[in-house]
C-alpha cells in the first residue's frame, strides 16, 4: 500500500510540474508485495478476513506467482488462498465499475480471551523476493499498564536509597533497568522490589566534584507473551560538593523531603533560589546542607538579613518579617551567613502605597482556610503613565440599555489614540480624545489585557476577537510560582463534577493566581476564589433565617459554570452579592449586609454597544481561558466573567461564562496570595 501511495504522489507531481526525461537506470524495478485492504490489527473476537495480494515489479502490476505461510509458531490462526473480488472504474468509461478476480488470502483467526498477541506472515514471490508482514490481535484482557507520579529520582554524591512507587495491572511481573546517557548499563544503580507497586532504588557513592551523573530508570511490566508496557524516570546524582536544600512553612509549606535545591553561583558559597514565600505563624524558612532529612546543624533565615545556625531542635532565633506573599529571588551567602531577596512582580502592578485605599475582609474557603478579599473593585490607573490603565465608568440612566453608543464589530479603534477612528462621543475625557465624564469612586473597568498587566490603553478594545494575552499551549508562571500550560476550560456545567477539588486537578487554570495589576502579594480573583466566596455564603446561610439561603451542596463547578439556561448557576448567589446599601431592599438576603462583600453595580462596556449598566448592573472579569465561539485561527481563549447581576431582578443565580476579550471592558477584584 505504501507503494501505491507513492505512485499516486508521483502522478500528482507529474500532473503539476513539467516532465523531464528519466534514465531507465533510475527506475526502481524491485518486486513489491502489498495486501488490500492493508489491515494489520484484529479484534479479540473470532475473525475471518480476506485480503487481495498484489505483486508489482517496479511500476508494473505483475502476474508472478507467490506462496504464503505463517512463520511464527501459532495454533490460533490459519490461512488459505482464495479468489478475491476487486472493483475498479474504467479509464475512459468512468461511470462504469468493473469487477475482476484476483488471488488473495483468507485469515481465520480464533477468539482471543487472553492478552494481545501477534503473528508473522511471509509472502514468497516466484522470483525469490520474500516479504514479511506482522499482524496483531487484541485480547479480551487489558494490555499491560504502568504509571508513576515520580518525575525524577535525585541522589546526593554519598549515594543512598529512595523508594519509588508505581501503579500497574500486571502484579509482580516487572523488570527494572538503568541506562546511562551513552546507552551503557548504569551499574551504579540497583533496584530491589519492596512490594507490588514499590521499588527501592540504591545509588553508589559518587566522588566527582566537577559534575553529577545521570541515568534513566525504566520500569517494564508484563511479558512478550502477554503484552508489555514501560515508564521511564530520570535519575540524577549530584556532584561531590556542597548542596543546599530549602524548605519550611513560610517557603510555601515545602516539606523537608521535598526541599528545593538552591542554585550555585559563580561565587563560592553563594547560592540563589526563586521561590514563593509567605507569612505565617512562624515565618520559618530553613536550609539543610547536603541532606533532605532532619539533621543538625542546619540554617534558618533570620531577622535583619542574618542566617542563623541551628545546632539542635531547641536552638532559637528571630524569624524575619514577611510583608507580602509572593515570588522572590533569594540570595544566601554562606560565607558570611547573610541573605537578601527581591520581589518578582509585574509591570503596572499597583504600589503598596495604594493599599490603604482598599478595605479588605476575610471569608472562609472550602478547605477551612481564610481568604482575604479586597471589598472594592480595582481602581488603579497606572499612576504617571499615558495611556492609563482602564477607564472610569460613564454615568447614565440606569436602564441597562446601551449607554453611549458603540463601534461596529468591524471598525474597532486600531490603537488607543487613533483619532481617525475614535469617536469622541464614545470615549472618555481622560483619554484626551473623548467627551465623556467618568466616575471612579467604585473602581475602573479594564480590558482583559490591562487586567493581566500586559498593556495600558484607556480601556479600549482593538478587535472583538483579540489575540492573547494568554495563548493556548504556552507556559505561564503565576504569583504562587506555579507554572501552567495555558488551556481552555469547558463552558458547560456537565463537564464538571460535584467534587470541586477534583475538577481543579483536571482543569488547573481554575485556581491560577495571576497577579496582573494587583499589588505585589495579591492576585486577580480566580474561579476557585469565587467558588470559595459562594461557599462562604453557604456557611453564613446556616446561621439564622434567610430568604435566599445558599446550599453548600450547590457550591461546585458543575453548578457555577455554564450558560444562563435553566439548571446552571449556584442558586441564590445574587441575594448575597447584592446589598441594601447599593442595590435597595428587593431581592437582597437578610445576611448580605453583614456578609459585607460590597458588590457595587458599576456597569461595564461592550465596544460594540458602549458604556452601560452604571448603578444597575455588574459583571466581573475572571482570569480564566474559556472555550467558546471564535474564529478557527484564533490562538487564545475567551476570558471568564461572572455573569451580569441586575438590580431589582428576580434572577437569583449567576454563572461563570466566557466573554470575547477584545469586546468587553469590565471591573475585577483582588485576593491576597495564599499557599
Amino acid at each position: 500500500m505504501k507503494y501505491i501511495k507513492f505512485l499516486v504522489l508521483c502522478a500528482a507531481v507529474l500532473g503539476l510540474s513539467s516532465c523531464r526525461e528519466v534514465d531507465i537506470t533510475e527506475r526502481d524495478a524491485a518486486t513489491r508485495v502489498s495486501l488490500s485492504p492493508a489491515t494489520t490489527e484484529f479484534t479479540a473476537d473470532a475473525t475471518t478476513h480476506v485480503a487481495a495480494v498484489q505483486i508489482n515489479s517496479g511500476s508494473v502490476l505483475s502476474d508472478l506467482g507467490w506462496e504464503a505461510e505463517i512463520t511464527s509458531a501459532t495454533n490460533w490462526v490459519t490461512i488459505e488462498k482464495v479468489d478475491v473480488d476487486q472493483t475498479f472504474t474504467g479509464t475512459f468509461d468512468t461511470e462504469t465499475v468493473y469487477t475482476t478476480k484476483v488471488k488473495g488470502l483468507q485469515f481465520n483467526i480464533a477468539k482471543n480471551s487472553e492478552y494481545k498477541r501477534t503473528f508473522e506472515l511471509t509472502v514468497t514471490v516466484a522470483d525469490g523476493t520474500v516479504v514479511p508482514f506482522t499482524f496483531t490481535q487484541l485480547g479480551q484482557k487489558a494490555d499491560a499498564e504502568v504509571t508513576t507520579s515520580r518525575k525524577n529520582v535525585e541522589f546526593l554524591a554519598a549515594g543512598g536509597s529512595e523508594v519509588v512507587e508505581y501503579t500497574t495491572n500486571m502484579g509482580d511481573v516487572v523488570e527494572f533497568t538503568f541506562t546511562n546517557g551513552d546507552g551503557s548499563a548504569a551499574t551504579w544503580l540497583t533496584a530491589e522490589a519492596v512490594e507490588v507497586g514499590k521499588v527501592k532504588v540504591t545509588a553508589a557513592e559518587w566522588t566527582n566534584k566537577e559534575s553529577g551523573r545521570n541515568a534513566t530508570m525504566v520500569i517494564t511490566v508484563g511479558t512478550a507473551a502477554t503484552s508489555l508496557a514501560s515508564v521511564s524516570i530520570p535519575v540524577v546524582q549530584l556532584a561531590a560538593e556542597d548542596h543546599y536544600f530549602l524548605y519550611g512553612s513560610a517557603a510555601g509549606d515545602i516539606a523537608i523531603k521535598d526541599a528545593v535545591q538552591m542554585e550555585k553561583t559563580e561565587t563560592d558559597g553563594v547560592f540563589v533560589l526563586t521561590n514563593f514565600f509567605c507569612e505565617d505563624d512562624k515565618n520559618e524558612i530553613l536550609i539543610n546542607k547536603n541532606s533532605r532529612e532532619l539533621s543538625y546543624p542546619c540554617y534558618a533565615l533570620a531577622a535583619e538579613g542574618k542566617v542563623a545556625v541551628l545546632e539542635s531542635a531547641t536552638s532559637t532565633y528571630t524569624a524575619p518579617a514577611i510583608d507580602a506573599n509572593g515570588l522572590r529571588a533569594l540570595t544566601v551567602n554562606f560565607n558570611d551567613l547573610t541573605w537578601s531577596w527581591e520581589r518578582i512582580t509585574t509591570q503596572y502592578a499597583m504600589p503598596d502605597s495604594e493599599l490603604g485605599n482598599y478595605p479588605t475582609k476575610e471569608f472562609i474557603a472550602r478547605d477551612g482556610s481564610m481568604k482575604v478579599w479586597m471589598i472594592r473593585n480595582m481602581a488603579w490607573d497606572g499612576g504617571d503613565i499615558n495611556p492609563k490603565l482602564g477607564s472610569g465608568m460613564v454615568k447614565h440612566t440606569p436602564t441597562g440599555a446601551n449607554g453611549t453608543g458603540g463601534y461596529s464589530a468591524g471598525a474597532f479603534p486600531s490603537v488607543w489614540n487613533d483619532a481617525a477612528i475614535l469617536n469622541p462621543a464614545y470615549e472618555t475625557k481622560e483619554s484626551g480624545l473623548g467627551n465623556l465624564e467618568t466616575y471612579t469612586d467604585h473602581g475602573r473597568i479594564y480590558t482583559y489585557q490591562e487586567m493581566l498587566g500586559y498593556e495600558a490603553r484607556f480601556g479600549i478594545g482593538y478587535a472583538r476577537y483579540e489575540t492573547g494575552p494568554w495563548i493556548v499551549g504556552e507556559k505561564y508562571t503565576d504569583a504562587r510560582g506555579t507554572t501552567y500550560t495555558i488551556a481552555e476550560v469547558p463552558i458547560v456545567g456537565s463537564s464538571y463534577t460535584t467534587d470541586s477539588f477534583a475538577d481543579e486537578t483536571t482543569y488547573p487554570m481554575l485556581k491560577v493566581q495571576a497577579q496582573g495589576i494587583c499589588p505585589y502579594g495579591w492576585h486577580i480573583a480566580n474561579a476557585a476564589d469565587w467558588l470559595d466566596l459562594y461557599y462562604a455564603m453557604s456557611q453564613a446561610s446556616k446561621v439564622g433565617t434567610h430568604k435566599y439561603p445558599v446550599a453548600e451542596a450547590d457550591c461546585n463547578y458543575s453548578k457555577m459554570i455554564g450558560t444562563t439556561k435553566t439548571g446552571y448557576g449556584v442558586p441564590n448567589i445574587t441575594g448575597w452579592l447584592r446589598n441594601t446599601k447599593y442595590w435597595g431592599e428587593n431581592y437582597v438576603d437578610e445576611g448580605a449586609d453583614e456578609f459585607g462583600f460590597d458588590y457595587y453595580p458599576l456597569g461595564f462596556r461592550y465596544m460594540t454597544q458602549g458604556f452601560q449598566g452604571w448603578d444597575n448592573r455588574s459583571q466581573m472579569w475572571v482570569p480564566l481561558p474559556m472555550a467558546g465561539s471564535k474564529p478557527a485561527d484564533y490562538p487564545s481563549a475567551g476570558g471568564g466573567r461572572i455573569n451580569v447581576v441586575i438590580k431589582n431582578n428576580a434572577t437569583m443565580t449567576t454563572t461563570l461564562e466566557n466573554l470575547d476579550i477584545g469586546q468587553a471592558v469590565c471591573p475585577f477584584r483582588c485576593v491576597k496570595n495564599y499557599k
